[in-house]
């Protein structure tokens, strides 16, 4: 009962991580049309400018954002992989990291909550 409920709380977590995740890059684009109207005696003339402005690219293999509460997520999927390798000593784990059931889900949900930490708990587990 108590390891069904371990991994309850981290199947759960990764459902919502997943469901922060986006998908994918979109470009975006300024477009602005400029109409200048002269008038050379009886003659109007309009002459419209187009200016695209792309916006710049981002590199793929840039660093992510330093997170101030990079701890909590280092303990978080360092907790997780621990349990996931032995979900029958869930208890002595988290009594290892100074958790208890309650502090592990007030940590996860605090987590789930901010898409930033989500992300850094994401990579976190997939880089382990």
């Amino acid at each position: 009962m108590k390891n069904s409920t371990i991994t309850r709380i981290l199947v759960a977590f990764a459902l919502v991580g997943l469901s922060a995740c986006d998908g994918g890059d979109t470009k975006k684009t300024d477009t602005k049309v400029v109409t200048k109207t002269t008038t050379k005696g009886d003659v109007k003339t309009d002459t419209k400018t187009t200016t695209t402005t792309p916006e710049p690219e981002k590199p793929a293999d840039k660093a992510p954002v330093v997170d101030p509460n990079a701890e909590k997520v280092k303990l978080a999927a360092t907790v997780a992989r621990e349990i996931s390798g032995a979900p029958d000593q869930a208890d002595e784990i988290l009594g290892k990291h100074g958790l208890d059931r309650d502090k592990l889900d007030s940590l996860m949900f605090e987590i789930a909550g901010d898409p930033d930490l989500t992300q850094a708990y994401m990579a976190a587990r997939r880089d382990s």
